[in-house]
């Protein structure tokens, strides 16, 4: 049937009405208009800064365009609510970096930013190898600029936002030496790769792991169970929050739940499984063990502000086997902390207590807590360097000594010690609970080696 004109027409609440005249009842019916649509539009300026960048708009609805030749540009087809534009264009800075912009019935205009040409920066880089000898090396540049880099466990370093100039880069190591010793270097104009250095281990190397592939090898035993009941621990070390990708071991706390108890070593429960609140990853060496040398580590450790409790240590060898089944000490083989036997170095301990991290030494009897030295700890990228020899530790971060990290005479342990990482949670009696709203948090590891005279 075909629609009459209707006899009255009406725009209300965004409603188009109209009578029909179908079969004389005249009924009214109503359809919704199309949606409002805006734009958001400015100009990047001066022309040379403003030409050619790139502008990306986000919040209600995400986008990306190109400034004209004249740096303006310009977001259309958009509805009502909060936005973000924020230019970039390489070579120059932008001022503000992003401007927050809220669209209420009606374009809006003159969202506009100045562009400022700034200094082009360069590179160096090299290698170091092999790398079991190289990582961890500190690189030095002197010169035009000064710097140091920690070479990765694939022996990669490099200095970065360097200008033109001469410079002189020099490796060096508690454990290798290199040839060449130094080698100068001249920016002009472009970054500078292929500045190489072989290194000469000056000591046994005992153990190293880059991670490389995407599992632990067998020097590892990942931990599946609770841990330690003594501490209050509320979390389930579950195999599924250790990963092993590009070269990284990752361990990540979560929240729960989750449930888990522990067990006996003969495979039977010790204690009775339960639901915690959190989960995480904890490893730990499987066999190996060794007495006096240097232990070198580059680690991530997660943000304070989590409220967790991540660690590199090491254990005494007579827990090894004890320590896979239960966290528990005075247990078989495993002694209770301050009792003879018993031996524990944390290289790197950070609970949300107090500085965060710590070094500490437990030796039998004779110390059974010997706090050596709090030092901070940021989110970047760190090598940690332990000196353990026969009446001395000491610890250095980057390749510097840390402020009273050392400890000598009988609170030095001197029997065969095995290394664990991991991440812990605690509850109120301990250190009080993570911050759930910044989980899950990860505790990456680049590399683990172990040196001797």
């Amino acid at each position: 049937m075909r629609v009459r004109a209707a006899a009255t027409t009406a725009l209300f609440f965004g409603l188009f009405s109209y009578q029909c005249g179908c079969g004389g009842g005249g009924a009214s019916q109503s359809f919704p208009l199309p949606p409002q649509s805006f734009s958001i539009l400015g100009t990047l300026s001066p022309t040379t800064g403003g030409a050619g960048a790139t502008v990306a708009l986000s919040g209600a609805a995400s986008a990306t365009t190109t400034a004209d030749g004249s740096g303006n540009y310009s977001f259309s087809g958009l509805a009502n609510g909060g936005y973000a534009v924020t230019p970039s264009h390489s070579g120059y800075s932008l001022s503000p970096t992003s401007q927050a912009v809220t669209i209420n019935g009606a374009n809006v205009t003159g969202v506009n930013f100045t562009a400022t040409a700034v200094a082009p920066t360069y590179t160096i880089s090299g290698t170091i190898s092999p790398a079991s000898s190289g990582a961890g090396s500190v690189m030095t540049l002197s010169g035009a600029a000064n710097a140091t880099a920690t070479v990765d466990a694939s022996g990669n370093y490099s200095f970065t936002e360097l200008s033109n100039g001469l410079y002189t880069v020099t490796p060096s190591s508690q454990t290798a030496t290199f040839s060449p010793t130094s080698q100068p270097v001249t920016i002009s104009n472009g970054n500078v790769s292929g500045v190489n250095f072989t290194a000469t281990a000056t000591s046994n190397v005992l153990f190293f792991d880059d991670f490389t592939g995407t599992s632990l090898g067998p020097a590892w035993t990942v931990i599946s169970r609770h841990g330690e009941y003594a501490q209050s621990e509320t979390e389930c070390n579950t195999p599924q929050e250790v990963a092993v990708a590009n070269g990284i071991l990752t361990i990540t706390t979560d929240v729960g739940p989750a449930t888990c108890g522990d067990f006996n070593i003969d495979g039977s429960v010790r204690h009775t499984p339960q639901s915690w609140p959190y989960v995480t990853g904890d490893v730990q060496w499987t066999n190996l063990s060794f007495t006096y040398g240097t232990l070198e580590v580059r680690a991530q450790f997660p943000p304070q502000a989590t409220g967790v409790w991540p660690a590199i240590w090491m254990l005494g060898q007579n827990c090894q086997m004890t320590n896979i089944y239960t966290a528990d000490t005075g247990y078989n083989t495993c002694p209770v902390p301050g009792t003879s036997g018993y031996q524990e170095i944390d290289t790197v301990e950070c609970d949300p207590g107090g500085s965060w991290c710590h070094f500490i030494a437990y030796n039998g009897s004779v110390s059974p807590e010997t706090g050596i030295c709090s030092f901070s700890v940021d989110t970047n990228w760190h090598v940690y360097t332990m000196v353990w020899a026969s009446g001395s530790l000491s610890l250095s971060m980057d390749g510097q000594a840390l402020p009273g990290c050392t400890s000598g005479g009988n609170t030095v342990p001197s029997n065969p010690m095995f290394l664990i990482m991991q991440t812990q949670t605690s509850d109120y009696s301990v250190f009080g609970p993570p911050n759930n709203a910044l989980l899950p948090t990860t505790f990456n590891i680049d590399y683990v080696k172990v040196t001797q005279p």
